[in-house]
C-alpha cells in the first residue's frame, strides 16, 4: 500500500484531534468560599420620661435579729405622688399609685429593622415600658459552596472534519473525505462532504451526555 504525503498529513492531524478529544484532562471543579463581614449595631430608644432616684429600704433575713439594707432605684416622680398621698392620709391615692406600679404590661414591636437584621420583640414588664436598648454583633461567617456547571450547546454551530478510510480493493491509497457540518441547540449534527475518490457523503449524529 503506497501513501502521498497529503495523506499521511491528514492521518497524523487525524490521530492527533481524537488524541486530544478522548484524552483530555477534565476540568476541576474548586469550592467557592464566601467570607461575610462583620457587622455590629446598637438601636435605644425612651419611651417615656423618667427621673431617677436612689433610695434605701430594709429587708428582713431569715435568722438574722437586724434587717439589711437594700438599694433600689425608683422614679422619683412616682415616689414623691405616694409619699404626699401618705402625708395627706389619701389611702385611695396611695392604692391606685401602688397597683399602677406593680401592674403587668406588655410591649411588642420592631426594635431593628435595616438592610444587615431585623430584630422583633416582645418584653412583659412590671409598670411599663420607659426605655430599651439593644446591641447586636453578627459574627464573619464563611460560606462554602460547589458550583454547578451547566453545559449548553449555542442555538447553532458549524464542525470542520475530516475522514480517513482505508482503501478497499481496487483502490491504492486511503480515501479521503473532507466534512461540513452543523449542529443545533439539541445536539443533532447534519454533515456532508466529497470524498477524494469523486463520492458525495452525507450524515446525522445525535450527542447525547454520558456524565
Amino acid at each position: 500500500m503506497k501513501l502521498d504525503i497529503k495523506s499521511i498529513v491528514i492521518l497524523v492531524l487525524a490521530i492527533y484531534v481524537g488524541y486530544n478529544f478522548f484524552y483530555t484532562t477534565p476540568e476541576v471543579i474548586k469550592d467557592v468560599s464566601v467570607i461575610t463581614d462583620a457587622k455590629v449595631g446598637e438601636v435605644s430608644k425612651k419611651v417615656d420620661s423618667i427621673i431617677r432616684d436612689t433610695i434605701y429600704i430594709e429587708v428582713k433575713v431569715p435568722g438574722k435579729k437586724l434587717p439589711r439594707k437594700k438599694v433600689i432605684v425608683v422614679d422619683s416622680l412616682y415616689k414623691k405622688q405616694y409619699e404626699d398621698a401618705i402625708k395627706d392620709n389619701d389611702s385611695l391615692k396611695a392604692k391606685n399609685l401602688f397597683l399602677e406600679s406593680i401592674a403587668l404590661d406588655t410591649w411588642k414591636g420592631t426594635l431593628i429593622n435595616n438592610k444587615d437584621i431585623k430584630i422583633t420583640g416582645e418584653f412583659l414588664t412590671r409598670g411599663k415600658m420607659l426605655e430599651y436598648d439593644v446591641k447586636y454583633d453578627i459574627k464573619p461567617d464563611t460560606i462554602t459552596y460547589t458550583p454547578e456547571v451547566i453545559y449548553r450547546y449555542p442555538r447553532a454551530s458549524v464542525t470542520l472534519g475530516v475522514d480517513v478510510m482505508s482503501p478497499g480493493v481496487t483502490a491504492t491509497s486511503p480515501i479521503i473525505i473532507p466534512k461540513i457540518g452543523f449542529t443545533n441547540s439539541k445536539g443533532h449534527t447534519f454533515s456532508g462532504g466529497y470524498s477524494s475518490d469523486k463520492k458525495w457523503v452525507i450524515g446525522y449524529s445525535k450527542t447525547f451526555k454520558l456524565f
